[in-house]
């Protein structure tokens, strides 16, 4: 019963990042509504997961935490909204497949610069949202 849950709630995680996803594509920005509900979501995720630890909730927190710092230190280059996704998703994930969903969202990051810059259609101050990517690494995260 309790896997059924888990199920549940990371299938609305994952319904969250989607809409999260196209907000950033169309705004470049995401609501603090949808920051709010999407850590709800993920802090209700905690107890049903199969092997709980409130350290690897932490240190999924602690992910997040840090792409926050680097967002403060870059001026922004990464948004503080995406670090809060991070975080959120780490909360829900744990440490390493929150690791895993950050490392799946910047290579489809780097494949998206790259055509981006092929066809010309940027430049190197180009910005792109990076919630999808978020959702793409956290599909890819789920299913494997």
């Amino acid at each position: 019963m309790q896997l059924i849950y888990y199920k549940v709630v990371m299938a609305v995680i994952g319904i969250l990042l989607f809409m999260a996803g196209i907000i950033d594509m169309k705004k470049r920005q995401i609501s603090r509504g949808m920051l709010l509900a999407l850590l709800l979501v993920c802090c209700i995720a905690v107890p049903f997961k199969k092997n709980f630890g409130v350290l690897d909730a932490f240190g999924g927190l602690a992910v997040g935490l840090c792409a926050i710092g680097i967002s403060i230190a870059t001026r922004e280059q990464i948004g503080k909204g995406d670090g809060i996704v991070i975080a959120a998703v780490g909360i829900a994930l744990g440490a390493r497949k929150c690791l895993l969903v950050v490392f799946a969202a910047s290579f489809v990051m780097c494949i998206a610069a790259v055509v981006v810059l092929f066809f010309r259609k940027g430049g190197r101050q180009t910005r792109l949202p990076f919630l999808p990517a978020i959702f793409a690494g956290y599909l890819l995260c789920v299913i494997l």
